[in-house]
């Protein structure tokens, strides 16, 4: 290895992540400072450099790496989990004007500090990149953004506007993904990008946003706790083929009327998600629908022909997966993920919690008039997720058997159990495999309705 062409030397350590590069130089003499002509991955994490140099201040070390790197190009560069201060903002300044200059793709920087960082005004026109991930900084308009390069953007506790974000737009024409966790600054996210496919909202009970207008956005994914009063509404997202709502509102102990309201919130978000192809839909939406299916609300007239559900398979979520089935009559396919989680997540009043104690099977059977056209589409039912305890298996036998009765197009049913891992194999454990073997007997005991289904 001593005798290896520099340049060959050079080309395998381009590929190396930083901490490895630097443990090359024990190897032997000759490479000793050759990380510095090579190192093209700059990634520095404040928990990693604490842990292992106890005497080492995290920026003297940052300072040590940077000042000696010689490289010409400089691929990533990230900086995480450093404690920002005013003292540090010059060093900071240095660092990124450093890596600039090496023409940077990517970048990641993650602060922790009640101190939001101002981004100096030369990153606002680095042609070069084409990854950037900020936390607790914060933009200004002083220089015009220009990221020819752009595809993938991810803010999180930065203090953005609307004048803001239409100025990164129109300089990021290739920009595909827009990642928002926190801004709380940010009230209206008006996206007129026709290259944006996916928009991804992350709340933490502090993002507050009010409208959403994306005519050309393909993809959005809202996740997080948000605040009770958020109600933010979708005015334009016309070109979605897919949605995951995978969001929770924390029990509103201001408003006696705050269930209801968070339930009618998740409902007129589906409303416009209506034209949506693939839907994805957690427990906790599951569950606010539950409570309009027991209160015998109108069905949602949705196109969706792929719907994945999490529910934890329970008395507060199966009203719920009734309830997007009947809204859902052109469905195809249908991926139940089992969560294992069978608590109640809504602030229920003694009448409404009365609703849920029903007989599974008579709920279905109530219900059958309500599926006609879901029965001449649905093909497919895969169910993932299957333990041994972990949830009412009453509820899935009930799920199962309406499925096999009423679908008359049903190709395949697929029920998947989760997996252990021992000695580095994976195995089914006993009672797991045996709830599973119960199931698949409990199946073909089961009238089916279609002739030409499938059981695995």
């Amino acid at each position: 290895m001593e005798f290896l062409p520099d340049c060959l030397i050079h080309h395998i350590f381009s590929y190396l992540p930083l901490e490895d590069v630097l443990k090359t130089s024990l190897l032997c003499r000759r490479w000793r400072y050759a990380w510095t002509v090579a190192a093209t991955h700059l990634t520095f994490d404040g928990k990693i450099v604490n842990r292992f140099r106890n005497n080492v201040d995290y920026t003297s070390f940052v300072d040590s790496i940077l000042t000696r790197c010689i490289s010409p190009k400089v691929k990533t560069f990230h900086l995480t989990n450093l404690r920002y201060n005013e003292r540090v903002r010059s060093k900071l300044d240095s660092w990124l004007k450093i890596v600039e200059e090496r023409f940077v793709e990517e970048i990641r920087l993650s602060f922790f500090s009640p101190f939001l960082y101002g981004l100096p005004a030369s990153l606002y026109r680095l042609s070069s990149l084409a990854s950037l991930e900020v936390s607790s900084c914060c933009f200004s308009l002083d220089a015009p953004i220009s990221w020819p390069h752009l595809k993938f953007l991810s803010f999180e506790n930065v203090k953005l506007s609307e004048d803001v974000l239409k100025a990164i737009f129109m300089g990021s024409p290739l920009l595909e993904s827009l990642k928002l966790c926190e801004c709380r600054s940010l009230k209206n996210i008006l996206i007129d990008a026709p290259s944006l496919k996916l928009l991804v909202l992350v709340s933490t009970n502090f993002f507050i946003v009010e409208n959403i207008w994306a005519p050309h956005l393909l993809s959005l994914r809202v996740s997080g706790d948000w605040w009770p009063s958020s109600n933010f509404r979708l005015d334009n997202v016309s070109s979605l083929v897919e949605a995951q709502l995978d969001f929770v509102f924390p029990p509103d102990e201001i408003r006696t009327d705050g269930t209801r309201r968070q339930c009618y919130f998740v409902k007129q978000l589906l409303e416009k998600l209506c034209g949506v192809r693939t839907i994805a839909i957690n427990s906790w939406c599951l569950q606010a629908l539950s409570v309009l299916e027991m209160e015998d609300e109108p069905a949602l007239l949705s196109k969706c022909q792929n719907l994945i559900l999490h529910p934890g398979i329970s008395q507060w979520d199966l009203p719920g997966i009734a309830y997007m089935l009947r809204s859902s009559q052109c469905l195809e396919i249908l991926d139940i993920r089992l969560t294992g989680d069978r608590c109640l997540k809504l602030k229920l009043d003694k009448e409404s919690r009365g609703r849920f104690y029903f007989d599974e099977e008579d709920f279905w059977c109530s219900r059958k008039g309500n599926f006609q056209l879901l029965a001449e589409h649905l093909k497919r039912v895969e169910i993932a997720g299957l333990e041994a305890h972990s949830f009412g298996l009453k509820y899935l036998h009930a799920l199962v058997k309406f499925v096999l009765g009423d679908i008359r197009v049903l190709e395949k049913v697929i029920i998947k159990a989760d997996q252990c891992t021992q000695h580095g194999q994976e195995s089914l454990q006993a009672d797991v495999l045996s709830e599973l073997l119960g199931v698949n007997g409990n199946l073909l005991g089961y009238g089916r309705a279609s002739k030409m289904l499938k059981l695995l």
